[in-house]
């Protein structure tokens, strides 16, 4: 790429301001966009690919951190920051640009695309204008407070508002005196805000995502799988940037400049630049600095997402399209709650609800705030409902604190229509009719009908299938009936759609067991078959659509993304086998069709509320309906949603991705033949008692789960594990046999000495709590009730890593015993998967205890036991737990057989 050097054209940060019209929306491009389209290289075939990537890991590790030097040089410019940044930057992607836009001093050539660069500037429009912060500048300048004074002095002697905030911001942070302490809080709070609001870097959007979106926005969404793949390099590799500097800012912290030794030239020019002599805003600036990579990485994965669900939404979801969804994380992430995202301000947002979509594997990065801000703005001033009898929310990181999942079952048929006085009869079945009708059955849709109960005909292409939660009033059984302004109500709604008849599990779900069954077995071809499938939520339907505007559409899917119907098991069986048909009940009975709103949504509103599709991929156009699911990536569905009736979970598992139903666990487990190894590393509870289904998750539900690791003494101590089942593509598949499962692993052996050495270590690194009544009951029990606890006694940092050295070292104790360590491999069989890196997880690395036991070993049978584990035996599933990063050498593949 033909670069100029760092004295280029560049134009004053502060005259960058200007380029702003009134009225318009999203980030500022440093660079006009019509400037940037002349300098593209190719355009039609733009080359994306940076040559960082090509590296092994050492030399890119080494080259990344050298690629900070002169951002760190350039994020102290006083008065051209972000364009000496931009461009240092752009050097990542140096075959997509013929020339840098700063040598051409904005000079538009008469080859422009006119209408590109307006369908370019509609969907920059479309983007947050700042993305959603992820930390917290500081404001003080430590050297100064350390010598000086307060955060408010150092607030009002600070230049860098100066250099890193838009001049015309800049009034907002005069600094008077305030009246009261409390007043000072509330300033620097504000300030904060305004900080990160007011940035140049935050600001502005930097010139390789506004190549990447003159690109997205040329292909609209035809499929490109080579670019689709080099974006996602890209994206990937931002997030190194974003991983490796993060470590360099705590060297800084920690005054540290000897862990830079190394007398290579370029890592002393990294230290020299880390650890100035003297510089009056360097912290700032490497707050700047680290606030341009954040912004950078947030504003590229969002085109990137934008892209893939833009192709799924008009060519269909696939699970070819839908696997790159799942990009690299960066481990700051995993320090946000979901209180980081969300905020405490809008308590009708059910925690639960919110942490499904928030934790799926293809959330990461991503800015909840429009969606937040749309269902607050539909339910102003109301209360939380999550805890019965009271105005509370739930928490969310506890799906079954949740009254509203485990305390659905509301009274049957509370519900009536809005135009009824809650006076009417019921209308109950006639049994004979459904009998003789052929299954699957659905009700008649005729409200010109004398009879005084429900007739029903074979359900068919000209059925309405209606898809909603009991909790809402609408459930019940044939036997009981239903309501007669629902059942008038759902004629008409079915006759409006052109439907004969109408399904609803509260007409066509007897309670008899035989009648139930031969229902259930049924119910896939119902949603499959189904003209309409209709979804009916209480929450939904009190949003208008009466203009059908991209507000209200936005308003629409900011609701259903978080509703009751959107969380629950059932449901999401019935929105994955009536994909293609789906409607949305609304306001005042007001229907549409779902992926109307999801590509108007997509193509004509805010984009960072349209990729967060990615999170609800089961409600995308699929181009294979009909096709069964994969278990693993069901179970990922099932495992944070919830099912009212016990055993339904493993009833929807078997439909969804085997069509069979069955509430044994084991006979579902008989019908697969292999699965992938990754999704099996969870928290999940295994089967017990059947032969060589001990590995087996026996639900789909992942929940946290109670654990105890002894102290000494009689003392244990509490916590919680949650290690959630993600799908596991890209891991090595194993095979289940009758005898277990059969398979590749990475393994590790774990003899007695090494056992006795880790737990020693884990004993070491215990760390001393100063307990309160209020902790002490949350950490620590003792067997003994009259024991007292002392208050300097210490726990373990890693209470489940010092678990597994715990199960360990009782295994090792067992004559004849064998143990191993097991992580998944990647599909290729040699390297380690990876696939769920920092995506969200809030564990480091899992592994799989097992255990080979010979049995009553004698004098002399060394050879014997030494033949025996040499052999194929069988392993013993032991447990998943957490394992210490730096305790992971000698691991080795081994095909292993385990019950």
């Amino acid at each position: 790429m033909a670069v100029a050097p760092l004295s280029a054209n560049f134009p004053q940060t502060a005259n960058l301001s200007k380029r702003r019209t009134p009225g318009e929306k999203g980030p500022r491009p440093i660079h006009a966009i019509e400037t940037l389209s002349t300098c593209i290289h190719d355009p039609q075939h733009l080359d994306i690919s940076c040559p960082l990537n090509s590296l092994d890991d050492f030399e890119k590790e080494w080259r990344l951190r050298e690629f900070f030097t002169p951002l760190i040089h350039a994020a102290k410019s006083e008065t051209q920051h972000l364009e000496k940044m931009d461009f240092h930057f752009s050097k990542l992607l140096p075959a997509a640009y013929k020339d840098h836009p700063s040598r051409l001093q904005n000079s538009i050539s008469d080859h422009v695309d006119a209408e590109l660069c307006s369908r370019a500037q509609d969907l920059l429009s479309r983007i947050p204008r700042v993305p959603q912060r992820l930390f917290n500048l500081p404001l003080n300048n430590s050297r100064f407070s350390a010598k000086r004074g307060t955060i408010l002095d150092s607030i009002k002697a600070g230049t860098w508002k100066n250099t890193y905030i838009l001049p015309e911001a800049r009034s907002l942070f005069r600094v008077e005196t305030p009246d009261n302490p409390m007043t000072t809080l509330d300033y620097i709070v504000d300030v904060r805000d305004l900080g990160w609001e007011n940035l140049f870097v935050t600001s502005f959007i930097d010139t390789n995502s506004l190549v990447l979106l003159l690109k997205v926005t040329s292909l609209g969404h035809t499929p490109d799988e080579a670019f689709a793949q080099s974006f996602l390099q890209y994206v990937n590799l931002i997030a190194e940037l974003v991983d490796t500097y993060d470590p360099l800012m705590e060297l800084v912290h920690l005054d540290c400049p000897e862990a830079l030794r190394d007398p290579a030239p370029s890592v002393q020019a990294l230290k020299a630049a880390l650890f100035p002599e003297a510089s009056s805003e360097h912290e700032m600036s490497l707050y700047v600095l680290q606030s341009f990579l954040w912004s950078a990485w947030q504003r590229s994965i969002t085109l990137y997402f934008s892209y893939i669900i833009g192709v799924q939404l008009w060519h269909g979801s696939s699970p070819k399209w839908s696997s790159k969804l799942a990009a690299r994380g960066v481990g700051r992430l995993l320090e946000l709650e979901a209180q980081s995202y969300r905020g405490d301000d809008v308590p009708y947002l059910c925690n639960s609800a919110f942490e499904l979509l928030r934790t799926s594997r293809s959330s990461l990065a991503l800015d909840f705030r429009g969606l937040i801000d749309r269902f607050d703005f539909q339910f102003p001033n109301a209360k939380g409902r999550c805890i019965k009898d009271s105005d509370l929310s739930c928490k969310g990181g506890v799906l079954d604190s949740c009254q509203r999942f485990t305390r659905a079952e509301t009274r049957a048929q509370s519900l009536h229509a809005s135009d009824c006085n809650a006076k009417c009869p019921r209308i109950r079945w006639d049994e004979a009719s459904y009998r003789q009708s052929a299954n699957p059955r659905a009700v008649i849709a005729d409200l010109n009908s004398r009879s005084k109960c429900l007739l029903y005909c074979k359900a068919s292409s000209t059925t309405m299938a209606i898809s909603h939660v009991w909790s809402h009033g609408q459930g019940g059984r044939p036997e009981d009936g239903i309501n007669l302004c629902l059942h008038k109500k759902y004629c008409s709604l079915a006759k409006a759609l052109g439907c004969e008849s109408y399904w609803i599990d509260s007409t066509c779900i007897p309670d008899d067991e035989q009648l139930r069954t031969e229902a259930i077995k049924s119910i896939n071809s119902i949603f499959r078959d189904s003209k309409v499938t209709l979804i009916s939520d209480q929450d939904v339907q009190s949003v208008s659509i009466e203009n059908s505007s991209i507000d209200e559409l936005e308003t629409l899917l900011s609701v259903l993304l978080v509703c009751d119907w959107g969380v629950r098991a059932w449901t999401m069986l019935e929105a994955i086998k009536g994909n293609t048909s789906i409607q949305i009940l609304c306001k005042d009975d007001n229907t549409i069709v779902l992926k109307d709103v999801l590509q108007r949504v997509h193509q004509f509103g805010s984009v960072d509320l349209a990729v967060l599709l990615g999170c609800v991929q089961h409600l995308l156009p699929s181009v294979d309906v009909g096709s069964d699911k994969e278990t693993e990536e069901v179970g990922h569905l099932l495992s944070r949603r919830y099912a009212s009736r016990e055993g339904d979970e493993i009833l929807i598992w078997g439909l969804l991705s085997t069509s069979n139903a069955t509430k044994a666990v084991h006979d579902f487990w008989y019908l697969q033949r292999d699965v992938k190894s990754a999704f099996l590393v969870s928290s999940a509870s295994r089967v017990e008692a059947i032969p060589g289904l001990g590995w087996a998750p026996a639900t789909p539900y992942i929940r946290p789960q109670q654990r105890s690791v002894e102290l000494g003494n009689g003392l244990h101590q509490k916590y919680s594990v949650y290690y959630p089942s993600y799908d596991g593509r890209g891991s090595q598949t194993v095979q289940r046999t009758p005898k277990g499962l059969l398979g590749k692993w990475l393994c590790l052996d774990m003899d007695s000495e090494v056992v006795t050495d880790l737990s020693e270590r884990c004993q070491a690194e215990k760390t001393k709590l100063l307990w309160t009544d209020e902790n002490r009951q949350s950490f620590v029990y003792s067997e003994n009730p009259d024991t007292e606890l002392d208050p300097e006694s210490e726990l373990y940092e890693m209470p489940d890593f010092a678990k597994a050295c715990a199960k360990l070292r009782m295994l090792a104790a067992t004559r004849g015993a064998k143990i191993k360590l097991l992580r998944p491999l990647a599909a290729d069989g040699i390297n380690a998967y990876d696939g769920g890196n920092r995506r969200g997880e809030g564990f480091t690395l899992l592994v799989i205890i097992c255990v080979c036991i010979m049995g009553e070993i004698h004098e002399g049978d060394e050879k014997s036991l030494q033949h025996h584990h040499h052999q194929c035996c069988e392993w013993q599933w032991e447990g998943v737990y957490e394992w210490d990063n730096d305790y992971v050498e000698g691991w080795a593949v081994e095909e292993l057989l385990i019950n």
